[in-house]
C-alpha cells in the first residue's frame, strides 16, 4: 500500500445491498485498512443487515436512509452525515463511493420532484450528493462517480442499449407519456442518456473537486448482469439478465459484481492508480470517456442548469435519524 492510501478513515458508499455495491461492502470489509464506513440506501430493512455484516466482520458501521428518487432525502442524509461529522461521533470522510443508481423499463415514470426517473436518480441526484459531500471531507479526500460503458454508444454497450443523444438537460428531465415513452427502448435510452450526461458531468466536478483539494474518478464497472439493476424489466426479461447473461463475463469488457468491486474499491482506496484525478477507470484500466463529455462548454451549461434547477438547501435542523449505530 502507498502513502496515498486511505487508513483508520471513514469511507462512505451508496447502494451497499445488492449487486456492486454489496460487493463493494464485502471488498471493504476484507480490506486491511479496516475503514469506518458510512453507508446509504433506500431500504432501512436491508440497510440494518449491511451494518450488521459490518458489524460481524468487527467494522464500524453506520446506516442512513437515502431514496436518489428524491430530493428530500438526500437534502436529509447529508445533513445527517454533516451532523455526525461536527459532534465528532464519525472522522470526516476521506473516500466516497457513489455506486447506487437505476435503470428502468421506460421513461414515464417521475422522481419525487416531478423529473424523469432516470435522469434524477443517474444524475440529479448525483450531482446534489457531490455538491454536499465536498464541504465535509477530509482533505486530500477521493469521490469516484459511477460511469457506464453506454455512454459511448450501442456498440459499447454490446448492443444492448441505445446510443445516448447529447441533449439539453431540461429534454433529459422531461417525461415521455407518449406510447413511445412506454416502450423498453425508451427506458434504455434514457439510462444511456443519463450516464452521458453523468459522465460529462463528472468533468466539470472534477474541476470543483481540484479547488477544493480533493480527487474524482469516474469508474466503470462494465457489463454486470445479475445484479438486479434492471428489476424494472418484465419477468421473462429480467430472468434472463439475471440467470442467463451472467455467462458474459468471461467476454472483454465484462464482468462479475466481486470482481468489478474488486477494480472500484482498490481504485477508491489508492491500492491502484494512487493520486489520480479526473479520470476514466474501466475495470482498473485507465482509459478515455467518449469525446462528447469532454466539450467545456456543454459540461459547464450541465453544471449552470442544475444548480439553477436545483439549488442549495437549507440545513435541516430535523435531519432523519441513522438506522445503525457502530
Amino acid at each position: 500500500m502507498t502513502v496515498h492510501d486511505i487508513k483508520s478513515s471513514t469511507v462512505v458508499l451508496t447502494g451497499p445491498t445488492r449487486g456492486i455495491g454489496s460487493a463493494m461492502l464485502d471488498r471493504l470489509l476484507e480490506h486491511p485498512a479496516h475503514p469506518n464506513l458510512i453507508l446509504l440506501g433506500r431500504d432501512p430493512f436491508a440497510l440494518e443487515g449491511a451494518v450488521g455484516r459490518a458489524h460481524a466482520a468487527g467494522v464500524d458501521a453506520r446506516a442512513i436512509r437515502l431514496d436518489l428518487a428524491d430530493l428530500r432525502t438526500v437534502d436529509a442524509a447529508l445533513d445527517e452525515l454533516r451532523g455526525l461529522v461536527e459532534r465528532g461521533e464519525v472522522s470526516a470522510p476521506e473516500a466516497v463511493m457513489l455506486n447506487a443508481g437505476a435503470q428502468f423499463g421506460d421513461r414515464r415514470g417521475t422522481s419525487v420532484q416531478g423529473v424523469e426517473q432516470t435522469f434524477a436518480v443517474n444524475v440529479v441526484a448525483q450531482h446534489v450528493l457531490v455538491r454536499g459531500m465536498l464541504p465535509l471531507l477530509a482533505p486530500g479526500s477521493h469521490l469516484v462517480l459511477m460511469g457506464s460503458s453506454t455512454h459511448r454508444g450501442r456498440l459499447q454497450s454490446f448492443g444492448l442499449l441505445p446510443s445516448p443523444r447529447p441533449a439539453p438537460p431540461a429534454e433529459l428531465a422531461q417525461v415521455d407519456r407518449s406510447e413511445a415513452g412506454a416502450t423498453r427502448q425508451a427506458g434504455g435510452r434514457a439510462y444511456s442518456d443519463s450516464k452521458l450526461a453523468l459522465v460529462t458531468l463528472s468533468h466539470a466536478w472534477a474541476r470543483r473537486a481540484a479547488a477544493a483539494g480533493h480527487r474524482l474518478n469516474t469508474y466503470d464497472p462494465g457489463l454486470v448482469p445479475g445484479t438486479g439493476l434492471t428489476r424494472t424489466l418484465p419477468d421473462f426479461a429480467f430472468w434472463g439478465w439475471e440467470h442467463v447473461m451472467p455467462a458474459m463475463a468471461i467476454l472483454p469488457k465484462a464482468s462479475t459484481p466481486r470482481a468489478t468491486a474488486r477494480h472500484a474499491i482498490d481504485l477508491l482506496l489508492g491500492d491502484r492508480h494512487p493520486g489520480l484525478h479526473g479520470c476514466y477507470v474501466e475495470l482498473g484500466r485507465v482509459t478515455l470517456a467518449a469525446e462528447p463529455t469532454f466539450d467545456l462548454a456543454r459540461q459547464e451549461a450541465l453544471f449552470a442548469w442544475m444548480e439553477h434547477r436545483f439549488p442549495v438547501a437549507a440545513p435541516r435542523a430535523d435531519s432523519v435519524r441513522s438506522v445503525g449505530t457502530a
